[in-house]
């Protein structure tokens, strides 16, 4: 890690980033290698700091912004593409702001020559749908870093699939290996995961394919999506008085109520993918955000059990939510009994 960069980055500042970045073009660094070597470890730095509760929200996002400012900037010195190469279409899934990755990506591509359209984050699906259809790329690749937001894709998914354009997916949410991207799609329109490689074999474009009737596990999954802005609030307010949360703001309940909708978005995805290993990895992940920044003992087990409640109607996703609940190393003493 270049110390002057981390430096810049951890007050804030652009302009000493650039400097930093600057002294290692001269200094004969590719555009590869600077982003490869220092902005993406420093982003994996800058997350693990906010997740340890040493980085504030702000913090995190002064500092990513300054490292997609210069992914953006680095990006510029690609020469522009053959108009005969193909084009790739890049960008996130709904619901996905962690931007980066996909940045990454749709620049290392323009720097291999490809056609790209890099669309962001949080697209809205009928939006990218019809970019989709006007400028009918050879691939869209998605990438997500919140497993939260992998329950709504299948429907995007599907659709695209079904006018035969390859889907390629990766990042952190869709976990180490490909099942959770292939169960993140209809049966038939199955994105390919983790692969670098952009090619496609004509005999797919063009191919329609039928999309197969959803079962009970993406009808309770689509309960909880419909639902998650009313759960939510009702379980923060739950916590705040039985916490006496008032005029004083600890530190474990300023970002709360965006914890637990990332909970309640991991158990929607667990449903559609039918990977369980999702909801006990939030529940370890909440253990850990949440006692490093002082919340009581229990207060995991309590989220669970409030969240529980308005599930009653709802098997599968009661039977996923008690699964993650067995003893689990969560960062925070579960209350004597």
């Amino acid at each position: 890690m270049d110390e002057d960069y981390w430096q810049a980055l951890s007050v804030g500042d652009r302009h000493a980033a650039m400097a930093a970045v600057k002294r290692l073009q001269e200094a004969g660094r590719s555009t590869l290698e600077i982003v490869d070597e220092l902005i993406v470890p420093a982003q994996a730095r800058v997350g693990d700091l906010w997740l340890d509760g040493e980085w504030t929200v702000s913090q995190e996002h002064t500092a990513t912004a300054i490292n997609e400012g210069l992914v953006h900037w680095l990006g510029s010195f690609a020469p522009p593409p053959d108009p005969s190469r193909p084009l790739v279409l890049v960008s996130c899934i709904e619901g996905e702001r962690h931007a980066l990755p996909a940045l990454v990506v749709a620049e290392t591509l323009r720097v291999a020559g490809y056609r790209v359209d890099y669309l962001g984050g949080d697209p809205e699906p009928h939006d990218l749908l019809s970019e989709v259809l006007v400028r009918k790329p050879r691939a869209v690749l998605f990438s997500a870093s919140l497993t939260s937001s992998l329950a709504s894709q299948k429907g995007l998914f599907g659709s695209i699939g079904a006018i035969g354009i390859p889907v390629i997916v990766g990042g952190r949410a869709f976990g180490g290996d490909e099942r959770r991207a292939r169960r993140s799609a209809p049966r038939r329109t199955r994105p390919r995961w983790g692969t670098s490689s952009v090619s496609s074999r004509s005999s797919r474009r063009g191919r329609r394919r039928r999309r197969p009737e959803e079962g009970p596990a993406d009808a309770e999954a689509a309960w909880i999506l419909g639902f998650r802005s009313q759960i939510t609030p009702h379980v923060v307010r739950t916590l705040g008085h039985r916490h006496a949360v008032d005029g004083s703001r600890p530190a474990w309940w300023i970002e709360l109520e965006g914890h637990v909708d990332h909970v309640l978005g991991c158990l929607a995805a667990a449903l559609v993918t039918g990977d369980e290993s999702i909801i006990v990895e939030v529940r370890h992940w909440l253990g850990q955000v949440l006692g490093r920044r002082g919340g009581p003992p229990g207060l995991v087990g309590e989220i669970w059990d409030l969240l529980a409640r308005p599930l009653r109607g709802h098997p599968l996703a009661r039977v996923f939510l008690a699964g993650a609940a067995a003893p689990t190393d969560d960062g925070i003493p579960e209350a004597s009994a």
